[in-house]
């Protein structure tokens, strides 16, 4: 009874601790969007402000003001990419999984151990190359080519996964599909395909999730007001003279709306797809 009491004590203060370092962000984030700007820069223990204000979300829900049409307009460019990404991203990486997972042949190992390596790669330590290139050929600035490199980047990861989940399927599925007369082909379509959807939209959710929150790749690649990121948006609202704190906030909250909403909308496919490690025939 101690060691179930004592196992449930360190569950629940592991959950609290990482629901206040997830959440706590968030919440003051929120706090300080509805905080007034005087009362923000004032000397105070509170938490909490003494009043409150929705003027920033007044002004960000407002079609005919700046702030609406920049926000809006970052998270528009924010959703394309990721659209162009998940496009081109998983098919490659669905096709690429299931090549390493059903085919010896040469080279396969040291192929699949250098796609591996390339997730270790710090971004910045290939993001000047890649702007030298995409100076010399007028690549920058254009939402098509940041989504191609954002498929560069995250094709390894994705590859790993799903050439982990077919390597789990039986065999006795294949045998199945044989036997029913289908060819390789076939048997890919209807029958492995259909069976790998949790894991194709986990990978579809993880690829969005990290094309959204891109940061630094946006911000060299890119140069116009109207091809700015969501990501991008807050320094708009910061100048020599001054900082909107309160907007910046704002702008933070709604740029994480989009994303939480396609999470809690598929979270059941990716707990089901991350965690499926075998499929039963």
């Amino acid at each position: 009874m101690k060691e179930k009491f004592s196992e449930k004590t360190i569950y629940y203060i592991a959950t609290l601790i990482f629901i206040i370092f997830t959440l706590g962000p968030i919440i003051w984030c929120f706090i300080i969007s509805i905080t007034p700007e005087n009362e923000m820069l004032k000397e105070t223990a509170s938490l909490l402000p003494s009043s409150i204000t929705l003027g920033n979300y007044k002004e960000i829900l407002n079609p005919s003001t700046q702030s609406h049409v920049i926000l809006f307009n970052g998270i528009k460019n924010s959703l394309t990419i990721s659209v162009i990404t998940l496009l081109i991203g998983i098919p490659i990486s669905v096709i690429t999984g299931f090549t390493f997972s059903k085919y010896r042949f040469k080279g396969r190992n040291f192929m699949m151990k250098f796609i591996l390596i390339t997730t270790v790669i710090p971004v910045f330590t290939t993001i000047i190359p890649i702007y030298g290139i995409f100076s010399e050929y007028n690549m920058l600035d254009s939402l098509f080519w940041i989504s191609v490199i954002y498929v560069s980047s995250f094709i390894p990861m994705n590859t790993w996964i799903m050439m982990t989940y077919f390597n789990s399927i039986p065999k006795g599925i294949w045998e199945a599909a044989e036997v029913d007369g289908c060819n390789e082909r076939e048997a890919f379509f209807k029958v492995i395909l259909p069976v790998s959807t949790p894991i194709i939209f986990a990978c579809m959710l993880i690829m969005f999730l990290m094309s959204w929150n891109q940061f630094q790749i946006p911000l060299i690649l890119t140069s116009s007001q109207e091809n700015k990121v969501v990501t991008l948006i807050m320094s708009e609202f910061m100048s020599r003279d001054s900082i909107s704190y309160g907007m910046i906030a704002t702008c933070g909250i709604f740029s994480i709306i989009p994303p939480t909403i396609i999470a809690i909308l598929f979270r059941k496919l990716l707990i089901s797809g991350l965690t499926s490690g075998s499929v039963k025939g």
